[in-house]
């Protein structure tokens, strides 16, 4: 049995793993400002 794939179906797959994938640089990009705005705020000396 044979399946085609369909190239629309594809390109959205694509589409949707890369929207994903910034989603998740941009949360950890969040993560990570927030982090060393508390760390200037609240130093552990």
């Amino acid at each position: 049995m044979i399946t085609i794939v369909n190239t629309e179906h594809l390109l959205q797959a694509f589409e949707l793993m890369g929207l994903g994938m910034f989603g998740i640089f941009v949360v950890l990009g969040i993560l990570y400002i927030s982090a060393e705005v508390l760390i200037k705020l609240f130093p552990s000396d």
